[in-house]
């Protein structure tokens, strides 16, 4: 298609279809890196880039690949609508092919043009090999000269004496299009050269010689015949390669030859699953999420996690979070990494080779749980690396290594939308999945290019995190995992799902006499932090519990809180409106003994006004190291530093105070370290991947603009050029390598 046909055909849209074609190709809004177009020549241009087409067919289902190239085959020409279809083997108005011809029209790869099928972009250099056959006969014949045409014609019986060069190779092509007379030429060569056409017309024109010398591949016989006869070419390069036209190559495959047409998505069986019972899951797996990716910043910003000198985070302390978080080590992983993506932790900060909490965090813990879950599952979303996902060697990249996002948010994408069209009935309800290598199978027709070799136990790991994340349950999709997908929507609907399913933050607790207190669903910022300065956290997830020991009390009294105050907040945040009586009896008990004995900065000083208290200290088997002596009564000396010395008698179980210059009791609190979040990772967490972090242009608004310019001549000019990479993504391809089989 030439530029002004192509022009042409563009401004002959109305606004709607312009604006639909500018929206299925988000390169032309702005997300390629020369911006949005801003004329019809520059659209034009841009359509006949096959870096573009490329992009534009990477996301469509298998049987529109499937027509893009068998139209590839019979290109770069027009194409015959017949022709297409015969290729295929259907009718010219089979309804599989007019839907997947109106698809390629949407996206502006192949469009009608006089009857005919034109592809704006040559879609042999999109496929590299379209259908395992070499470039068309003319193509092929265009480098040889005059006499090498003449003596190729001559050799196939074909008038030669005073044709000009055009009127031979006319001649040529002529022969090569007729498939009855290049099968008559194949059934009589020798039988080496016949076995020789055959296996190339079947496997595609890879190099049968490998790096064999020029010299002596092409002096095997069988090339020779087939050499002077135009069926094969010679290629020379660092090897030796032949190339045979693509119409000698359907030629021999026969006359029965059709290409693959794969019309439906393979089936996916389902089995009945209760009604609800997905929304429950989902309940309980969300609400776990929230628990865990808060707690995992927690057990970070309590005992400092160290990073690796390359970056991320090392498995041993992944081993050693799992276990404070009592979890599985690969949950861990998801929670860090979506955590890290989400901004509440910092891996990358070059002063410091330990992970860090950001400012975003305490915003974060004060939201409610609808918009927790939102910010966590978009964050999912966009999560560069598959932090689950256990690569055949074993070897699993550190998180946070910040890789960028890939293909991998498309792929999430992706197979959660299979999910919503194979497992959901009629009437909207979900079935279950019996087989997941059924729902796989499915993914790899809707998206072919996206899930081409995918490496071993990537699509179950995708699974098994949405699962984790309450997308999917019972093997079927949940009201969340298919609100990911209604990106339209005005309200944002994963949150709008989510608030369906959770009870918003519980703000009181259920204390019990074994003093322990549960609190259901997702316990509220300050209520957690109430908490966990007074009891111990034993239990995460659906609920949470904590446990009240002389301990935990003592820790509560020794920040500060008065007896009374303890008592005072426990009771305002209890579910009854009071305490068990053991738990009142142990603040008492404790009460009393708090205070009592009193330790001040000299070397340092331990007082008491209990000399018996004091006599049972200086007796402890334990404190002996410290050199406890009295010199008077009431006063113990001990030989080490006073913040010692409370760490000591603690845990020795006595209940010390510090004391300061004057006497005052001196209340030491834990100081709470924040860093400031990069911008990026905060914005990253609202919104959906890849194309919403872009500035793109309105479809509308931009249709519009095109199509009121006048008009702008050529679209030469307006090629774009690809980024090169760089080296800052060496280490991101090395691992998209690792999880696609690139080559």
């Amino acid at each position: 298609m030439t530029d002004d046909v192509l022009l042409h055909w563009l401004a002959e849209m109305d606004r709607d279809r312009l604006a639909g074609l500018l929206r299925l190709r988000p390169g032309l809004l702005g997300l390629d890196p020369s911006g949005a177009v801003d004329s019809l020549a520059e659209l034009a241009g841009r359509l006949a880039e096959p870096e573009s087409a490329s992009e534009a067919l990477s996301g469509m289902p298998t049987p529109v690949l499937q027509v893009a190239e068998a139209a590839a085959v019979l290109g770069p020409g027009p194409v015959p609508r017949d022709g297409l279809a015969a290729l295929l083997g259907l009718a010219d108005d089979d309804p599989s092919l007019a839907t997947a011809l109106e698809r390629l029209e949407q996206i502006g790869v192949l469009v009608p043009c006089g009857g005919l099928l034109v592809a704006p972009a040559d879609l042999r250099l999109v496929f590299r090999e379209p259908l395992r056959l070499g470039p068309p006969a003319a193509e092929v014949l265009h480098p040889l000269t005059a006499p090498q045409l003449t003596a190729i014609a001559h050799a196939l019986g074909l008038p030669a004496a005073r044709r000009t060069r055009a009127d031979t190779m006319a001649s040529l092509l002529d022969f090569f299009a007729d498939a009855d007379r290049v099968r008559q030429l194949v059934a009589q060569a020798p039988e080496a050269t016949k076995a020789l056409l055959e296996g190339i017309a079947v496997r595609g024109v890879q190099p049968p010689y490998g790096v064999l010398l020029d010299a002596y591949a092409s002096a095997a016989r069988e090339v020779i015949w087939a050499e002077e006869r135009g069926l094969l070419t010679r290629l020379h390069g660092w090897g030796y390669a032949l190339q045979m036209p693509s119409e000698v190559g359907l030629a021999v495959r026969g006359p029965a030859y059709r290409a693959p047409f794969s019309a439906e998505p393979p089936a996916v069986p389902t089995v009945e699953i209760p009604s609800g019972l997905p929304e429950r899951e989902a309940t309980a797996a969300l609400t776990a999420a929230i628990d865990h990716v808060i707690g995992v910043v927690d057990a970070c910003d309590q005992h400092p996690v160290a990073l690796l000198k390359a970056g991320g985070v090392g498995v041993r302390e992944v081993r050693r979070l799992a276990k404070r978080l009592d979890v599985a080590e690969q949950e861990t992983r998801l929670w860090l990494e979506i955590a890290g993506e989400l901004g509440l932790i910092l891996a990358m900060d070059a002063a410091e080779a330990a992970v860090l909490v950001t400012e975003e965090f305490d915003t974060f813990r004060r939201l409610s749980p609808a918009e927790q879950a939102d910010r966590i599952v978009h964050a999912w979303l966009t999560v560069g690396a598959l932090p689950t996902w256990l690569p055949p060697e074993g070897r699993q990249e550190p998180p946070l290594s910040y890789f960028a996002g890939g293909p991998l948010p498309a792929l999430r994408l992706t197979v959660l939308g299979v999910a919503g069209q194979t497992l959901i009935d009629v009437d909207g309800e979900p079935r279950g999945l019996s087989d997941f290598a059924d729902l796989a199978a499915a993914v790899r027709w809707f998206a072919p290019v996206l899930s081409a070799d995918l490496a071993d136990g990537v699509l179950e790991s995708l699974w098994s995190e949405a699962r984790s994340l309450g997308l999917v349950a019972h093997n079927a999709p949940t009201r969340v995992g298919l609100a990911v997908l209604a990106t339209a929507d005005p309200e944002c609907p994963v949150r709008t799902a989510a608030e369906q399913l959770l009870s918003p933050a519980s703000a009181a607790g259920i204390f019990q006499a074994d003093l322990t207190v549960v609190v259901p669903g997702s316990p509220s910022a300050e209520l957690a932090d109430l908490l966990d300065a007074t009891a111990d956290r034993e239990g995460r997830g659906a609920a949470s519990v904590w446990r009240f020991s002389a301990a935990s009390v003592r820790r509560a009294l020794d920040d500060g809180m008065s007896p009374e105050e303890l008592e005072k907040a426990l009771t305002g945040v209890s579910q009854s409106g009071e305490l068990p009586q053991p738990l009142r009896y142990l603040i008492g008990d404790l009460a009393r003994q708090h205070g009592a004995v009193r330790v001040r900065a000299a070397g340092c000083v331990i007082r008491s006004a209990d000399d018996a208290l004091l006599a049972e200290v200086a007796a402890t088997s334990r404190l002996r190291d410290l050199g406890l002596w009295q010199p008077a009564a009431g006063v113990l000396i001990s030989s080490a530093a006073a913040d010692e010395t409370l760490r000591r008698l603690r845990e020795a179980g006595f209940a010390p105070v510090e004391e300061g210059d004057h006497g005052e009791v001196k209340v030491s609190h834990r100081p709470v370290r924040r860093v400031t979040a990069p911008e990026r990772m905060a914005a990253a967490a609202l919104e959906l991947p890849e194309v919403s972090n872009w500035s793109l242009a309105d479809p509308e608004e931009l249709a519009d603009r095109l199509l009121t310019q006048p008009s702008a001549g050529s679209a030469e000019g307006h090629r774009h050029q690809s980024r090169r990479p760089e080296a800052d993504d060496l280490e991101e391809i090395a691992y998209l390598e690792r999880l696609f089989k690139m080559e």
